[in-house]
């Protein structure tokens, strides 16, 4: 596979179906139901009339092969979350995931986030080391208990 062969872009309708599929297979890998719902319902609101979150897309050949969301959100301050980064299986380990990281700090940069987050569920095959790769560093532990 050529790099050049993959774009990096932003989401638009073309795109529903691929980006479903992805979302889908990404509750798969974390056992948590797909709210096939939900995920429309955030399409349209959040990447059609937001400025402030972007679904980026990795296209080959125009289609989906990996998407990533980049969220600014306000409170005491900007900060920039990284979410529902995959890449469908056979386009791993050949930097798909980089260059959405990459489309994502361009984005955060450009609307003055001075800090990006992303939250990771603890699993053995967590991307973890594939973010502190990226420059990320271990911030914050979360705990839960379920009663």
């Amino acid at each position: 596979m050529n790099d050049e062969d993959i774009k990096i872009r932003t989401y638009n309708e073309r795109d529903e179906e691929y980006v479903s599929n992805l979302m889908r297979d990404l509750c798969g890998v974390y056992h948590i139901e797909f709210n096939e719902t939900r995920w429309r319902k955030s399409l349209e609101e959040k990447f059609h009339r937001s400025d402030g979150a972007r679904l980026f897309v990795a296209d080959k050949d125009g289609i989906a092969i990996g998407m990533l969301v980049a969220e600014i959100r306000k409170g005491d301050e900007r900060v920039g979350y990284i979410t529902n980064l995959i890449v469908a299986p056979e386009y791993r380990n050949k930097g798909v995931g980089e260059k959405l990281i990459k489309a994502a700090i361009d984005f955060l940069r450009e609307n003055h986030v001075p800090v990006m987050k992303v939250n990771l569920r603890a699993a053995p095959d967590s991307p973890a080391k594939f973010f502190m790769k990226m420059g990320f560093s271990e911030f914050a532990i979360q705990l839960r208990k379920d009663l």
